[in-house]
C-alpha cells in the first residue's frame, strides 16, 4: 500500500528539508506537547495550531484492493508537528506512538509502518492520528463532540447519523407507562423510520429497547423487549419487509445518562436503532 500524506504535511517536509540539521531547537514557544501522547525521546514541537469544529475522515483500515475505508468524525482539533533528531525513522515513530497509546487505553484500528508511517487511534472520548515521513511526525487530537440526538425528528437526519455514527437513539418514540402500547404523538418519528428505511433498502436494523433502572430487571427486560417488537411490528405494517428488522431489549444495560435525576432517566427510556453489518 502506498501511503499518501497530507497536502500541508508534504509542504512543511519541503521546506524543513532545505537545510542540514544541527542541534535540535527548543520547543516553539505557545504550543505545548500533546498530553496525550507525549513528544518522543529525541524530538522536539515545532508547530502548533487548533481548530473547533473539525471534521475529518479518518483511515480506520485497508481493503484487500488497496483502497482505504474511512470513518468520519467531528469535534475539536488540535495539531502538533514535530522534528526529531536525524536519522529517525517514520516507521519506529509509529510503532513507539501505537505502543504508548494501547498502553493508555486506546485502541488502534489502522497502523501502516514501513519508508512513511501512520496510525488511528481512539477511545471513547478522542481519536488520534500520527503522520510520520523522513524525521518528521504529526501528531492530530479529535476530541469528540457529543452529538445532539435529541434534535432528530426526520428522516433524513436519521439516516445521517446512522451513517456517523451507525446508530441513532429516537426520542420521539413514547410509551404508555409500564407498557408497551405505543403512544399517538409518536406516529411522526415512526413514519420517518419507515421512510428512511425506503430511502436506504439495503440496511438492515436492530430495533433496541432500553429502559431506566427503576423496577426489577427481569421486568425491564421483557418490557424494552415488547417495546422493541411494537416498533418492528409498526414498522412491517408499513411495508418494511421482516427480514430487515431485529427486535432487541437491553433494559437498562446500556445508560448513556446518569439515572440519579429523571432527566437522565427520561434519556435512558429510549428505541435506538442500530444499523446492522451487510450480510
Amino acid at each position: 500500500m502506498r501511503l499518501f500524506l497530507s497536502f500541508t504535511f508534504l509542504l512543511f517536509l519541503f521546506a524543513a528539508a532545505g537545510s542540514a540539521q544541527g542541534p535540535l531547537a527548543p520547543d516553539a514557544a505557545g504550543c505545548a506537547d500533546s498530553h496525550t501522547l507525549s513528544k518522543l525521546p529525541g524530538c522536539r514541537v515545532d508547530t502548533c495550531e487548533k481548530k473547533d469544529g473539525d471534521h475529518l475522515d479518518l483511515t480506520i483500515k485497508d481493503e484487500e484492493n488497496g483502497q482505504s475505508v474511512t470513518a468520519p468524525v467531528d469535534g475539536d482539533s488540535r495539531t502538533v508537528r514535530y522534528e526529531c533528531v536525524d536519522g529517525t525513522k517514520p516507521k519506529s515513530i509509529v510503532e513507539q506512538a501505537a505502543a504508548a497509546l494501547r498502553a493508555a487505553g486506546f485502541e488502534v484500528p489502522y497502523l501502516f509502518a514501513e519508508e512513511e508511517g501512520a496510525l488511528t487511534a481512539h477511545n471513547t472520548e478522542m481519536w488520534v492520528t500520527v503522520e510520520s515521513a523522513s524525521h518528521f511526525y504529526t501528531l492530530v487530537e479529535l476530541k469528540l463532540t457529543a452529538p445532539d440526538f435529541e434534535s432528530i425528528n426526520d428522516a433524513a437526519s436519521m439516516a445521517e447519523a446512522i451513517d456517523k455514527y451507525g446508530r441513532v437513539p429516537l426520542y420521539g418514540i413514547h410509551f404508555l407507562s409500564g407498557r408497551a402500547d405505543i403512544a399517538p404523538e409518536s406516529v411522526i418519528a415512526l413514519r420517518e423510520l419507515a421512510i428512511m428505511l425506503d430511502d436506504n433498502p439495503d440496511w438492515n436494523i436492530r430495533v433496541e429497547g432500553h429502559t431506566d433502572n427503576l423496577g426489577a430487571k427481569d421486568a425491564n427486560m421483557t418490557l424494552s423487549m415488547r417495546r422493541a417488537t411494537a416498533v418492528v411490528a409498526y414498522l412491517i405494517g408499513r411495508g418494511v419487509k421482516r427480514t430487515r428488522l431485529e427486535p432487541g431489549g437491553m433494559a437498562d444495560s446500556r445508560p448513556i445518562a446518569a439515572n440519579d435525576t429523571e432527566a437522565g432517566r427520561a434519556k435512558n427510556r429510549r428505541i435506538e436503532i442500530v444499523k446492522l453489518p451487510a450480510q
